[in-house]
């Protein structure tokens, strides 16, 4: 009974990834938090040739370590296109993939609000903390000077 549920979760969790809106399978009430709070990566130079990087649930961010330190440090690194300050906060988790990092070979994507002054609507990214790849900068982002 265990493995059926457990089965189910990851179903659920991969049917929802590949929507333009994923559903977000946990909330998080986190504050609002702002770039300059956090000491950024200076590694990340180089634009993501995929327009999709870090905005699809299919294609997230992958910062490693287990550590949501790095999804911050991460989200840091980046700047609106004219080089506006982000602010950003978690909104919850969806969209699993296979990982051997993860929770019975499944890891979860957080997703992240960003907003800066001047854009209309706010975009999400996603992040996950159980695999590492190289970083890059997504389409929308410039690297924070």
């Amino acid at each position: 009974m265990k493995s059926f549920f457990a089965f189910l979760l990851v179903l659920v969790l991969f049917s929802s990834c590949g929507s333009k809106n994923p559903k977000i399978l946990s909330t998080s009430t986190n504050p609002v938090r702002n770039a300059k709070n956090y000491t950024p990566f200076f590694d990340i130079s180089e634009y993501s040739k995929d327009e999709e990087y870090g905005l699809t649930g299919d294609k997230p961010v992958k910062v490693g370590e287990k550590s949501v330190q790095n999804q911050l440090r991460y989200l840091s690194s980046l700047a609106g296109p004219n080089g506006e300050e982000l602010q950003f906060h978690r909104r919850g988790s969806c969209c699993g993939y296979k990982s051997e990092k993860g929770l019975m070979g499944t890891a979860l994507v957080d997703v992240y609000e960003v907003t800066y002054e001047g854009l209309k609507e706010p975009i999400l990214v996603y992040i996950s903390f159980y695999d590492f790849e190289t970083l890059y900068i997504p389409k929308g982002f410039i690297k924070r000077l």
